[in-house]
């Protein structure tokens, strides 16, 4: 699949690559090959027209960069010699997004067609009708020029998935909720496939093991077999388990598989004691399973699980339900963290997460971090680094969810709006302690949702390795349906 190139954003040095395309999903056709372009459909109009001119939406509400399209804008008082003209940040840049031509349908609706650059500026855009006589109307900030590129609007079981995670051969998968869930994997060979029943919460390096567990919360991988064809395997369990769950995945520098989560046992040696989760790991040796090894608590912690592995077997994860952590450098080794990871990194030297800290004016807030293991010394700080978001300090909120080797981060944070944005960062790791030296950045969403709404705009939540880093995640298209999306980043 290739991806168009994308011009520098005005605000970072960051460059963002991708085209917003969809594709719909059903378990009784035939897989998509690649995402395909969304069609905006046009809404009915009824009652009569008013004559105060007014500009109020758009359909799409998106668009890709280096395409032509229709998009649908709405409002009051247009009349046969309406035309529609895209403008950025109140001014007028037909070199960029170019109407080609407007069409009349109604004094509520008109059809603008419009070329988008492939240079075209990724921000919120306003829509303006004027009308002969020189009466304008105009939609602040209706359209969205945009690189999140949809994975499929139709995902197995429904909209709104959640994305937990991307293999580096860039399969992205996560679950939706209902029903105990359905989980899905999407690739550009067979597209979205469903699971079966479940929840998906990880996926190994390779491809090749899906995690998570099904729908009696029993802990269970899914083994690819074809691109569209995996089978289901259920983990062995602790004495007097009742659940469990896999978490994360890494594989050893031998290749073997190595997975994270937790198991729910009794505390007791026979039931019906009472049942805590226990941080766990498993090996997977060819096509056999290892018991599950327990992973101790730290001093004072009841119950844990291991969100994350890598190929050291390092571990980190959540003690007693948060918000706080650990980090185990092996099964009876730990060092808690005052914040909750999500990721280690592959060398055992970086773990990045979220804390809450004390906001002069509101309270608590979490906010992204990082944990980092001191060269010197060897051991873990447990006090987390904070993050900057895309507000600053007068909204500092968000989370980290996964890193590559380079440092690349990819989370969520506060934007100026105050809406949680898909949010990447990039650390230099070669000193001491780490540095920002880039980020944060927003990524696009898929168009505005509702004025003055709280409604998240993307979340991402993985980035692969090679470049362009591609970043996996969520978005809401028109601020209401969520959506599983990719963006391709490149840091200069």
């Amino acid at each position: 699949m290739t991806f168009r190139r994308v011009m520098r954003s005005r605000a970072a040095s960051i460059m963002l690559y991708g085209a917003c395309m969809a594709a719909v999903f059903s378990c009784s056709r035939d897989p998509m090959a690649a995402p395909r372009g969304r069609a905006g459909a046009s809404l009915p109009t009824t009652g009569k027209s008013p004559t105060a001119l007014a500009v109020t939406s758009a359909s799409p509400p998106f668009g890709d960069q280096g395409v032509t399209m229709d998009v649908h804008v709405f409002g009051s008082g247009f009349t046969p010699d309406a035309q529609a003209t895209w403008l950025l940040h109140g001014a007028a840049d037909p070199a960029h997004v170019r109407t080609n031509g407007t069409t009349f349908v109604s004094s509520t609706e008109l059809v603008a067609n419009i070329t988008i650059a492939s240079d075209a500026t990724l921000d919120f855009w306003d829509v303006q009708v004027a009308l002969i006589g020189g009466k304008n109307g105009v939609g602040t900030e209706l359209f969205e020029v945009t690189s999140a590129q949809i994975l499929g609007p139709g995902t197995p079981g429904g909209n709104n998935p959640a994305v937990y995670g991307m293999s580096q051969n860039l399969q992205i998968m996560g679950w939706v909720s209902g029903g105990g869930g359905t989980p899905f994997v999407y690739d550009d060979v067979a597209g979205m496939v469903s699971l079966g029943s479940g929840q998906a919460w990880t996926i190994d390096p390779l491809g090749t093991i899906i995690g998570g567990r099904d729908a009696n919360l029993i802990a269970i991988a899914w083994v690819h077999q074809s691109p569209s064809t995996w089978t289901a395997e259920q983990l062995p369990r602790l004495p007097f388990s009742v659940g469990g769950n896999v978490m994360g995945a890494a594989r050893t520098s031998d290749g073997t598989l190595l997975v994270s989560g937790f198991d729910d046992s009794a505390t007791l040696t026979k039931p019906p004691g009472p049942h805590f989760n226990r941080p766990v790991a498993w090996q997977r040796n060819g096509s056999v399973w290892s018991a599950p090894q327990r992973y101790t608590l730290p001093a004072g912690s009841v119950k844990g699980s291991a969100r994350a592995i890598n190929g050291l077997g390092q571990v980190a994860g959540g003690v007693d339900g948060g918000p706080t952590g650990a980090v185990w450098d092996n099964a009876t080794t730990s060092t808690r963290l005052d914040g909750m990871p999500s990721a280690i990194n592959g060398s055992g030297t970086l773990i990045v997460g979220e804390k809450t800290i004390t906001a002069t004016s509101s309270g608590t807030v979490t906010v992204p971090a990082y944990w980092w293991r001191n060269p010197s010394t060897g051991l873990w700080d447990g006090t987390g680094k904070q993050l900057p978001s895309l507000a600053g300090a007068r909204c500092a909120s968000g989370t980290v969810r996964g890193m590559n080797s380079a440092g690349i981060l990819a989370g969520s944070s506060c934007n100026a709006a105050g809406k949680t944005q898909a949010t990447v960062w990039h650390l230099d790791l070669s000193g001491p302690e780490p540095v920002v030296v880039a980020g944060p950045m927003g990524l696009p969403g898929l168009g505005t949702g509702p004025k003055n709404s709280n409604l998240d705009v993307s979340d991402a939540i993985s980035v692969s390795e090679a470049l362009p880093f591609t970043v996996a995640g969520m978005a809401l298209e028109s601020g209401t349906t969520r959506l599983a999306v990719r963006w391709h980043v490149t840091i200069q």
